[in-house]
């Protein structure tokens, strides 16, 4: 969220507040909570004021908002109810920054200070302020208070959404507003119904789960060696050359990890690890999960097979064994990005220039793995997955073109299966 701003010679009583340093003008980096709020001195008074925090964060919005106080004050001799950001009588609007503050970690209660991804805050709040903008078309949303929210409301944006999005976007707006109201019901003791407890979800087909076979693959390593690498782009002949000398092993490493882009990338020689029975396998930080869940040190095991050891073989396993140096494309001169770009880039470029048709990219390396491990580990692959249940495993990973259920607990991992 952007970071507040004031003007050199702002309206005056109009501060910026942060909720939790409990001050006016902080020069704290809480930016996602901080907030304008307006103090008006009380006339025949020596230090008495009134204070509100403003629904917006829009400077001039916050302005007209502290004007419409101002007049309010005036007019009822000075006397006000509470803010309502205090308590759990809450317009439309405040409870929306509300609940933008408990995604942020930011619940004044230890026991409820909720730990998400900053992408999953941002997402959540964004189909709140969807709703809200669509609901201001009829109402004041900074006077509708949340317990009037009905059923009309719901009616108005569950039709906008239809519009406006596909099926699965749909749906997980939906569920977002229903998880929305049920914070403020559950956390905030708002005493009210979910407007968003009962509706109809789109239906929509299931994502066909592609993996490569090994000449699909073999064809699009050939084409690293072999097509034209320069692409025309748009505008003005424009040219790219999408070749790189570090496209074949980052292909290879790939597949036979199973590994997002980003460990690929940054996977040293160092991670090496050694079980108590001699198995190798790669002990890496698991990212996705340290990031979302804003903890460290939570780990990943992928299993060092025939295929991946024969690789690392090549890549200089003897020489290089327990070093620091980075396993695949050493001698970098980019940044990890760019390294993470140029793959995926190259990846689709040498697949179309093969003409492979299936719709398939590079993620689907990821998924090729997952499915072959299958085979071998059954329900016990989101093991070496670190999914966190085997539905999110058989929901997007797995190919059922490639799963046996013939000597599975037998075989040895081998990627296409030879």
């Amino acid at each position: 969220m952007s970071k507040l701003k004031m003007p050199r010679n702002p309206h005056k009583g109009l501060r910026i507040y942060c909720n939790k340093c409990k001050i006016d003008n902080p020069k704290c980096n809480h930016y996602d909570i901080h907030q304008y709020r307006v103090r008006v001195h009380v006339p025949n008074s020596t230090y008495k004021v009134k204070a509100k925090i403003l629904n917006t964060r829009d400077y001039e919005e916050a302005v007209r908002q502290a004007i419409d106080f101002r007049k309010e004050l005036m007019s009822n001799s000075y006397i006000i109810t509470k803010p309502t950001t205090e308590g759990n009588d809450f317009s439309l609007a405040d409870a929306i920054l509300k609940y933008n503050q408990y995604l942020g970690g930011n619940h004044p209660l230890a026991q409820k200070k909720k730990i998400v991804s900053k992408g999953h805050q941002d997402e959540c709040v964004r189909f709140c302020t969807l709703f809200a903008e669509v609901v201001k078309r009829k109402k004041d949303i900074n006077k509708l208070r949340v317990i009037h929210v009905d059923k009309f409301d719901v009616s108005d944006f569950y039709s906008w959404a239809q519009i406006h999005y596909q099926p699965r976007t749909f749906n997980k707006c939906m569920i977002a507003l229903k998880a929305f109201f049920e914070y403020l019901i559950i956390d905030e003791e708002v005493k009210m119904k979910n407007p968003f407890q009962s509706y109809v979800s789109m239906r929509f087909a299931p994502n066909s789960i592609l993996s490569l076979t090994k000449e699909e693959f073999e064809l699009i390593l050939k084409g690293v060696d072999s097509v034209n690498p320069i692409k025309k782009l748009g505008g003005k002949g424009e040219r790219k050359n999408m070749y790189k000398s570090y496209l074949k092993d980052g292909f290879k490493l790939i597949l036979f990890t199973g590994g997002r882009r980003e460990e690929i990338v940054e996977l040293k020689w160092s991670d090496i690890f050694v079980t108590i029975k001699g198995a190798k396998c790669f002990r890496i930080h698991n990212r996705k999960v340290e990031r979302g869940k804003k903890i460290a040190d939570v780990f990943k095991y992928i299993p060092i097979n025939a295929d991946l050891l024969g690789l690392l073989e090549e890549l200089g396993y003897s020489e290089k064994a327990n070093s620091e140096e980075y396993i695949f494309y050493p001698e970098r001169t980019e940044a990890t990005k760019t390294i993470m770009d140029a793959l995926s880039k190259g990846f689709t470029f040498y697949k179309d220039a093969m003409n492979i048709e299936k719709d398939v990219s590079m993620k689907n390396l990821r998924k090729t793995y997952i499915s072959w491990v299958h085979d071998v580990m059954g329900e016990k692959t989101g093991l070496l997955t670190s999914h966190s249940t085997y539905k999110v495993l058989t929901s997007h990973y797995l190919d059922p073109s490639i799963i046996s259920a013939i000597d599975k607990g037998a075989q040895e991992i081998k990627i296409f299966g030879t």
